[in-house]
Order: structure tokens, then C-alpha cells, then sequence
């Protein structure tokens, strides 16, 4: 049964370049929608991709107070990429089948109504909303307990946005969401907590209105 999630001092650098990450404290439990909050080029999609993809740095992972090692945690962690991880040229059908859930959860995203009526239809061409919406809802299906987002609403409708937050919320017991988006409005009614990304680290927000102390928002 997952109960948490814990990063203790995780630092990041590019080879030789200057540390983009430094002394990265995290912590989020079951249940919990949490916002990760930073200006462009602050680091959210570095920390994802060095927790996902590069399993490159510095510092410890915990799950349910075990500790995880780096190569073990892309095996724990459902995440959604900044950018399309779907094959252009294949079918929306195709894509969905070849995915990795459960077969119900497929037959459920095939019939759901956006996504029926572009099933036979190929990747490339989907608009963006359409793109991210499908992408969002295989991610959201995965069965990890850990789902990282970064920015879901990235070209989505406000009607598809609404439908995102209410899979999120609806999904939410059991599993822990961290998601990372610039829709401010979007982001401050879907999350019960937040922390913001500042010279290369994670600071907690005990008090929304710190969001515009901060300068990453004039008003909530």
C-alpha cells in the first residue's frame, strides 16, 4: 500500500555546466495533489527528467520510508512529459492498445467520447489539445502510485481542463499527484498544496498568498 513519497537532498548539474538543482527536499503522501510552482527555465522539468529519465543525481528517494534506488524509480513513477512521447505516425487506436495498462482501462479511453471519434485518426494529426488529453488520460491510468504531470493543460480546451481536474480528484485516493502547469487558476483550486521552484530550489508554500510574495503572480 503507498503512503509516501520523500526526496532528501537531490542535486542536479549538466556535466560541467553550473548546478541547476541544489539540496531538493520533497515530501507528499497519499492522496495529495501537489503543486510544483516556478518561472520558465526555473528547473520543474529537470527535477522530473532526473527523477524519470536520467536517474542522474545527487541525493536519496524514498517510498513508504524505503529507500529507492535511482534506477528503480522510473519504475515506480507514472509521468507525463512536457513534450508529445506518442508515435506520430501510428493511430490513436494504436497508440492506446500498445500502451502499457490494464486492457479495461484501454477499452474505457476508447470509449470515451473525444477520444472514439480520432481512434482511426494518426498522431500528427491531432491538435495539441487533442494530443495532451489522450496523452493524460493513458498516463492517468497507469497503475503507479506516483504521477508526476508536467503542464497537462498545455493547449487544452477549459472544458478538457475541467475534465482533467476531475480525473485527477476522482483518482486521487491511493496515489499521489505532482503536477507542474502555468495555469495559476487552474492549478490553485485542483491542488491542496504547494511548493515553488526558486534558485534551484523547492520551497514550501504554507499560505497560497506566499505564491504572490514570491513575485510568481501579482494576485490569486
Amino acid at each position: 500500500m503507498f503512503e509516501s513519497f520523500k526526496i532528501e537532498s537531490l542535486s542536479f548539474k549538466y556535466s560541467s555546466n553550473s548546478q541547476i538543482l541544489r539540496d531538493i527536499f520533497f515530501y507528499g503522501k497519499e492522496s495529495e495533489i501537489i503543486g510544483i510552482l516556478g518561472r520558465n527555465g526555473s528547473g520543474k522539468s529537470t527535477l522530473f527528467n532526473a527523477l524519470t529519465i536520467s536517474n542522474d543525481f545527487t541525493g536519496s528517494v524514498f517510498i513508504n520510508d524505503s529507500y529507492i534506488p535511482q534506477k528503480e524509480l522510473i519504475k515506480q513513477i507514472a509521468y507525463l512529459p512536457q513534450n508529445l512521447f506518442l508515435p506520430k505516425e501510428r493511430t490513436v487506436r494504436y497508440a492506446i492498445k500498445m500502451f502499457p495498462i490494464l486492457k479495461d482501462k484501454k477499452n474505457e479511453i476508447l470509449k470515451e467520447s473525444r477520444i472514439s471519434s480520432i481512434s482511426n485518426q494518426k498522431i500528427s494529426s491531432l491538435s495539441g489539445g487533442e494530443k495532451r488529453y489522450l496523452e493524460f488520460l493513458l498516463v492517468n491510468n497507469c497503475s503507479k502510485n506516483i504521477k508526476i504531470f508536467d503542464e497537462p493543460f498545455s493547449e487544452v480546451e477549459p472544458i478538457y481542463e475541467q475534465k482533467i481536474c476531475e480525473e485527477i480528484t476522482r483518482n486521487k485516493k491511493g496515489n499521489l499527484y505532482i503536477i507542474t502547469d502555468h495555469k495559476l487558476s487552474v492549478m490553485k483550486d485542483l491542488c491542496t498544496r504547494f511548493y515553488i521552484l526558486i534558485n534551484g530550489s523547492l520551497k514550501e508554500i504554507s499560505d497560497k498568498n506566499e505564491i504572490v510574495k514570491y513575485g510568481y503572480a501579482y494576485n490569486l
